[in-house]
Parts: C-alpha cells; structure tokens; sequence
C-alpha cells in the first residue's frame, strides 16, 4: 500500500505553517504537492492513503498500518537564512535499507532534474536538524522528500513551473517501488 503525506499543517487543533519563504508557507505547498501526485495515483486507478489536512503527524502516523509491502512518502520544502541554498534532498531512515537508499535517490535525482536545481543527496535522518525523525519509524520503503528551497526564489519559480510534470515523475516513481514489493 502507498501511505502519502504533506509535511506541516495549517489546520486542525495545533497549526504548523512549517517554513515560510517568498511569499508561501510550507504547509500550503506540501498539500498542493500531495494532492497532484494523489491525482496522478487517482487516474491511474492506485490505491493509497494519505494524511488528513486537519490531523497532526501523530494523529496519521497512528492511523496508518504499514508494514514490509508498504511505500511511505512525505513532502517537505526546505529553508535557509542563505536566499541562494538550493536544492532537493532526500532523507532516509539510520536503519535504511537498500530499497529505501534506492528509492530515495531516484525520488532526489527526479526531482532535481525536473526542477533544475541542486541534488543535494540522500541523507540520514541523523544528519538532518532534528536527529531523529517519527515517519522513519514506519515499515516498508520509507522516505521524506525536500523538494526544493522555499526561501530561494529561483527554486520556487523552478516548482511552480514544473510541478504538474514532477508529480507525474514521483507518482511514477511511488508505483514502480509499489509494483516492486
């Protein structure tokens, strides 16, 4: 099964704009990205789950089941104090495995191409700011997406003009790891 969700939440009990750049916050776009790739999955008849705009990650991560023949995927748009850091990053679990090094670097590669910008790789969730991420905990091939910088305007341009092409590319992506397991 495909469990899909939008990083942050501007709705529900405890509100989360996540990082806010440029104009937009993360937690708009995390949800426009997920509904385009949910509609890509929609028109090819591929059954998924996703988080709801009003639950917290918690409240998701609590409701779903996945286990081994599971693809869990997240979006998330980065930040920096630097208006020129660029670039799509792929974060993977300490205990990652070969299936979730391999589907995060073509969720990345993807994405960087698409979009014309940095590939900044496939990390540890230990590398990242918090240490230790709660989606990593999931079954199956698990992977949290940063698409791009929202605090670099060129990157946010490079989204918006591609967006609808880049969803088609990772809702691809999700199915043949899908068709995989």
């Amino acid at each position: 099964m495909i469990f899909i969700s939008a990083g942050h939440n501007n709705k529900g009990i405890k509100t989360d704009s996540g990082a806010v750049g440029n104009g937009y916050t993360e937690a708009n776009l995390t949800v426009e990205f997920r509904n385009l790739v949910i509609a890509q999955l929609k028109a090819k008849r591929v059954p998924y789950v996703s988080d709801n705009d009003d639950e917290r990650l918690a409240e998701y991560l609590e409701r779903i089941k996945t286990g081994n023949a599971s693809v869990v995927l997240e979006f998330h748009f980065d930040a920096s104090d630097k208006p020129t850091a660029t670039g799509a990053t792929s974060l993977i679990g300490s205990d990652a495995d070969r299936l979730d090094k391999a589907f995060a670097k073509e969720l990345v590669d993807a994405t960087a191409f698409r979009l014309g910008i940095r590939n900044r790789g496939v990390i540890s969730e230990a590398q990242s700011h918090r240490g230790r991420l709660a989606l990593m905990r999931e079954n199956g091939i698990v992977c949290l997406l940063e698409l791009c910088f929202i605090s670099n305007i060129r990157d946010l341009t490079a989204y918006h003009e591609n967006k609808l092409q880049l969803a088609k590319d990772i809702s691809d992506i999700i199915i043949r790891y899908e068709n995989l397991i």
